[in-house]
């Protein structure tokens, strides 16, 4: 039990259920996509969560020209090269860190199904749920091994960006886990720290609120031990 000083306050504990940092006007001060507040005087540190499709996001004025632009993960599943994947989810986490970001919002994964689909070219699989399983285990590799965390998205079924919000995606259990399925189990297999569930419903729930997803498929199933984030 901790000491009357050191116990958590809740001031202190509302700290660590929401978020900062996504709206404009707040970006001058603070460069990530989104922020969880620690508590510095428990030596718990914040979260600093930055989008990495293509390497760290120019969101901040400050910030233009002062990023690698990487390949696109299409263009990293064509070739094919598990070891490249890791030095390439190593090098980005590097330079994450260096900007003081500890949380990484890649990779993204979904096996493309719509050939116009607005984000294939951010999608490691490519059309090949094998490909993507074994790129995207080296990725979430070389991302953690520079300690910082890997968030494999967007959980499940995300197929394409037009009516995001609400397009159903209709898939049985075994399209799901044949197709589907395969990157994301790899990455739990790999130890990712975290998962990001999709805008779309899957089965006519939506995937952040359905326990067949969350809990049946992913918890269950998969064996994932770390915390879900809404996209």
């Amino acid at each position: 039990e901790l000491a009357d000083d050191n116990k958590i306050a809740w001031w202190e504990l509302l700290r660590l259920v929401q978020g900062v940092g996504w709206h404009i006007n707040e970006l001058p001060r603070n460069f990530y996509v989104g922020s969880i507040l620690g508590v510095p005087r428990l030596g718990l540190p914040s979260l600093h969560m930055q989008d990495a499709a293509q390497g760290f996001r120019t969101m901040a004025p400050q910030t233009v020209g002062q990023v690698t632009s990487f390949p696109s993960l299409l263009a990293l599943g064509a070739t094919w090269d598990a070891d490249l994947a890791r030095e390439y989810g190593s090098a980005l986490a590097r330079e994450f860190r260096a900007k003081g970001a500890n949380v990484l919002l890649g990779p993204s994964v979904n096996v493309h199904r719509v050939p116009l689909g607005g984000r294939n070219a951010e999608y490691l699989s490519g059309e090949e749920p094998a490909l993507g399983a074994a790129l995207a285990r080296a990725y979430v590799t070389g991302v953690q091994g520079e300690k910082v965390v890997s968030v494999v998205k967007h959980f499940a079924l995300n197929q394409q960006e037009l009516h995001r919000d609400w397009q159903d995606s209709h898939a049985e259990a075994r399209v799901a886990w044949e197709l589907y399925y395969p990157p994301f189990a790899a990455t739990v297999e790999a130890g990712v720290g975290s998962l990001m569930c999709a805008y779309n419903m899957v089965n006519g729930r939506h995937a952040c609120g359905s326990s067949v997803l969350l809990e049946d498929d992913l918890r269950t199933r998969m064996g994932f031990e770390g915390w879900v984030m809404s996209d």
